[in-house]
């Protein structure tokens, strides 16, 4: 079974290190009441409540190579529910892959993402870095067909 505690290790060194310096407050991790009545676990809120985010930790492409249609859809899911949020000045999806705030940039680009949604991609320390990619190995080894 693929082990994602990297990935919450990574998700929290954004929360805890990275966005108050890039944003200057703390963050939390927060479940959201929706415009929509509902409510959503959001990975970041700013101590202010103006700022909402969504951490990915996922890149474009597969293990072989293809394009991770997937991991897209599920930022696009992100985005859907980072529009059901009401009073918040900025609606934010955090990136560590840079093929995948490529990918993002070009949906920008091509007028599939709203104005009101902005992509970051940041540069995690080299050692979790290192562990992040090799539990994406071995997630990826675990799921690949066996001949």
């Amino acid at each position: 079974m693929a082990d994602t505690r990297v990935q919450f290790e990574v998700e929290d060194w954004i929360r805890r290190e990275w966005m108050p310096k890039k944003f200057g407050q703390k963050f939390t991790r927060e479940r959201v009441k929706l415009s929509s009545g509902g409510f959503c676990d959001f990975d970041a809120l700013s101590e202010d409540q103006k700022i909402v985010a969504m951490i990915s930790t996922s890149g474009d492409k597969t293990t072989s190579g293809k394009h991770g249609v997937g991991k897209l859809q599920k930022i696009r899911n992100d985005m859907f529910f980072l529009l059901l949020v009401p009073n918040v000045e900025r609606r934010v999806v955090v990136l560590t892959e840079k093929d995948m705030f490529k990918a993002c940039s070009k949906e920008v680009e091509g007028g599939r993402v709203p104005d009101s949604i902005e992509f970051i991609q940041v540069e995690i320390p080299q050692d979790l870095n290192a562990k992040l990619t090799a539990a994406k190995l071995k997630a990826s080894q675990e799921t690949s067909p066996k001949p």
